[in-house]
């Protein structure tokens, strides 16, 4: 009764919102969150506002004072979405890969509860990397090894081609209207692996790629996980050089936000009792497996789930 009470106070008099923190002087430090893992990359958010990390070929629940508990393993720790209202999705390479034992087609989508029940949500896909869903509730799956992002049904099962048209397709995210598609080629070629870097638009209409890809973007060595926020700009792991990277589309301008990241892989913006206005990134082995947290002064754009 004293919280209403206080709260109508406050309407009479004319109450004041707690303002968002101003976007800092880029580029920042970023802070390491946790170092206790040797490898990492995917990263992800579910329903609950609860944090969940793909490392050391296991998915990790994290809690905001950085201490981890271990839900169950994977053969090999990649991307990862929120799916409803508690569970997740996270890409696994598998028991082969292309890059050590060429082209297959056994990798594996795993749901998983924070309990850490594991189920098969999609298979057919040589080796998947970053998930994410589209406003229809399709789900999009890219494999960085060929050139094709797959596209899984709202309810898993197995995938089909999407796309073909962005090669060495890795982080994905989307325009805050839905209509585009942005992809991150990190490879031109996987044998031995080229660097690339470039970042690509894919126009979509009606869950589906409605015109021609096109690069709309460089960054300087091998883009990996991208994150939007809620102005529409994207944040990109530009693993080979080690920053963070926004693009916005609507200006093309490019600026370093963070730098000193080896490797870093992924992004998502804070939820729950996280940090709202950072992002927290993820590094692989070469890496040294940090993950990161970074104040970028500006929350994420709303998830699909």
């Amino acid at each position: 009764m004293a919280a209403r009470a206080l709260c109508l106070v406050a309407l009479l008099i004319g109450c004041a919102t707690v303002p968002a923190p101003q976007e800092p002087v880029f580029p920042v430090a970023p802070e390491p969150f946790i170092t206790r893992f040797d490898g990492a990359e995917g990263i992800t958010f579910n329903g609950e506002g609860r944090l969940f990390i793909g490392a050391n070929n296991a998915v990790w629940e994290a809690q905001p004072d950085g201490t981890v508990r271990r839900l169950t393993g994977v053969h090999r720790h990649l991307g990862q979405a929120g799916i409803g209202a508690r569970d997740i999705l996270a890409a696994d390479f598998g028991p082969t890969n292309a890059f050590q034992h060429g082209p297959n087609d056994d990798g594996i989508v795993w749901r998983i509860t924070p309990e850490g029940e594991r189920t098969l949500f999609a298979a057919g896909i040589g080796d998947p990397n970053a998930i994410l869903r589209l406003p229809d509730g399709t789900w999009l799956v890219s494999d960085d090894a060929v050139d094709i992002i797959y596209r899984v049904p709202a309810g898993g099962g197995r995938a089909g081609i999407w796309s073909r048209a962005v090669p060495f397709p890795n982080g994905m995210a989307l325009s805050r209207d839905g209509r585009r598609l942005y992809v991150a080629q990190i490879f031109s070629a996987i044998g031995p692996v080229v660097p690339d870097n470039a970042i690509w638009e894919i126009p979509i209409r009606a869950g589906r790629p409605s015109g021609p890809a096109r690069i709309v973007a460089r960054t300087e060595r091998a883009p990996d996980g991208l994150a939007a926020d809620e102005r529409g700009r994207l944040y990109i792991a530009d693993n080979g050089s080690g920053t963070i990277r926004r693009f916005d589309p609507a200006t093309g301008e490019q600026i370093v936000v963070a730098q000193g990241m080896p490797n870093v892989a992924s992004l998502v913006f804070g939820e729950g009792g996280f940090d709202r206005y950072s992002l927290y990134a993820t590094s692989t082995e070469r890496g040294g497996g940090t993950i990161w947290r970074v104040r970028v002064g500006v929350r994420g754009a709303r998830p699909h789930r």
